[in-house]
């Protein structure tokens, strides 16, 4: 079915668009009368809500196809149920093998009003009104059979006797003429078919609202379950407070709320009630498992024998997070070691003379990958191990894989080591650790003495499991601020203990 929308200055120049849009069959649903501003300073306009059944339209549209659009103009100025007519006998001799289709609703939506409008008086307009919202109603009403039959006898008188259709090329002349009792017949026929497609429409919009009906029982049903649910729980199944205490103090220290949850299943799993209620226990329970989540390792070089094999140990970061000072402090409690620091940049963040000629260390400073893959070379031909201070800079990620993939494929004894910052912010440092932790064997943090959140490093290595914490930096002072990585350190930094 199709539905459309008609505005007119009159309700006749409405209804005349009404009809040579959708034809004499068109139901209509609804009439509105839109004002203008205060009724001063705009002319009110009649709308018209108007709807056809598709088959109808498409007989319509077949006669539409071969008039010109001054014989449609001067077509459908005509009576609707002459309207009807012709088009009726235009698709019977084109099908004529075919049943014939009779209209659904004649000349009983627009005809009369047609005809009448410009000389009907405000009551008629009113009736109008009234019959088209009456329409909305339900079409079992016992009410609205009197009302539709008063109507279309007052229609039936009214309707003018003559009306002249002017002559057209493919219908010539017609007289308006028609017997008022044909009218009358014609008029309950339609009145007939318009109670059957209400009756259809009727069907459709309480098939719908039982549809609806049986959604919202089925969500009402879910949420009496959940209600009834929490109203049942008995106080045996209450999380006791020791449980409650310790979340809540899990939370406090910025741990993600896996960890948190992960310790509460797993002392509710454990423990049994009465260690449950006694908060000793329970913190004593969560500082074990707290523990247990932190994984420590030593460096590479402590464990290989770097006389007879040299070790490459590569320190990889992305900004300024004490990365040179922690090269410096490694370099100094090793015995024949070279550092070697990659900016891509020429410009120096810190100037390392000073300690470098202090401490004896051989440090050199390169450019480009060429150039530090010469003097690594020759570091290792000197028997030296090797310290790499890289700051990875390139803005193309694949840049930095194959820098990796370089300094992979040329040394034997290589350990790879990421370092964050204490002082950066999780975010970071989880961006940094998820570019790197393919190609890394370990993580070392600085800034230890000046962080401010541990549960967040907690969170970044519970997150990154297979990186291994190797050195903690404490402080600026080379080399005594460096420390082996190890639980206890976080620990106390969480509990500030």
């Amino acid at each position: 079915m199709f539905v459309k929308k008609f505005e007119g200055e009159t309700l006749d120049e409405a209804l005349q668009s009404v009809k040579r849009e959708l034809g004499p069959d068109a139901i209509i649903l609804k009439t509105v009368t839109n004002k203008g501003l205060k009724g001063a300073f705009k002319k009110n306009r009649i709308e018209i809500t108007a709807a056809i059944s598709e088959n109808n339209y498409s007989r319509k549209a077949k006669v539409d196809h071969v008039l010109t659009d001054d014989q449609r103009d001067t077509f459908y100025k005509a009576p609707a149920s002459r309207v009807n007519s012709m088009i009726n006998d235009y698709n019977g001799h084109q099908a004529s093998d075919a049943p014939k289709v009779q209209s659904s609703y004649g000349n009983m939506g627009l005809n009369k009003v047609v005809n009448t409008v410009t000389k009907a008086s405000n009551r008629l307009k009113n009736s109008l009104d009234d019959f088209l919202s009456m329409e909305e109603e339900s079409p079992k009403d016992d009410k609205l059979d009197g009302f539709l039959n008063s109507k279309n006898a007052n229609k039936v008188e009214k309707i003018q006797e003559e009306v002249d259709l002017r002559d057209t090329n493919s219908y010539g002349r017609y007289s308006s003429n028609h017997d008022e009792e044909d009218d009358i017949d014609h008029t309950e026929e339609l009145i007939h078919r318009e109670r059957e497609h209400y009756d259809e429409v009727s069907f459709e919009i309480k098939q719908e609202v039982k549809n609806q009906r049986h959604h919202i029982e089925l969500l009402e049903k879910k949420l009496f379950e959940l209600t009834d649910k929490l109203s049942n729980r008995k106080d045996s199944d209450e999380e006791p407070t020791a449980i409650r205490g310790l979340r809540t103090t899990l939370r406090s220290l910025d741990l993600n709320e896996k960890i948190v949850q992960n310790i509460i299943k797993k002392s509710i799993f454990e423990l049994t009630k009465n260690d449950l209620n006694d908060p000793d226990i329970i913190y004593d329970f969560a500082l074990r498992e707290l523990n247990s989540m932190i994984r420590v390792s030593m460096p590479l070089f402590s464990a290989v024998d770097t006389e007879q094999t040299p070790v490459v140990t590569a320190l990889i970061s992305e900004n300024s997070c004490g990365q040179r000072s922690m090269a410096m402090k490694l370099a100094v409690i090793q015995e024949n070691v070279k550092i070697i620091s990659f900016r891509e940049s020429e410009v120096e963040e810190i100037n390392s003379d000073f300690t470098s000629k202090i401490f004896k260390i051989d440090f050199t400073s390169v450019h480009t990958l060429a150039h530090l893959m010469s003097e690594a070379r020759k570091a290792l031909a000197d028997g030296k191990s090797l310290i790499l201070d890289l700051r990875l800079s390139f803005k193309d990620n694949n840049e930095s894989k194959k820098f990796i993939d370089t300094l992979k494929r040329s040394f034997e004894k290589l350990e790879i080591l990421i370092t964050i910052s204490g002082i950066h912010s999780e975010m970071y440092n989880s961006k940094i650790l998820s570019k790197y932790n393919s190609y890394s064997n370990g993580v070392i943090i600085s800034y230890m003495d000046q962080c401010l959140s541990f549960g967040s490093l907690l969170n970044l290595h519970n997150e990154f499991q297979k990186l291994d914490l190797k050195f903690f930096g404490t402080g600026a002072t080379v080399p005594d601020d460096l420390e082996a990585a190890t639980a206890e350190r976080i620990l106390a930094g969480m509990f500030e203990l």
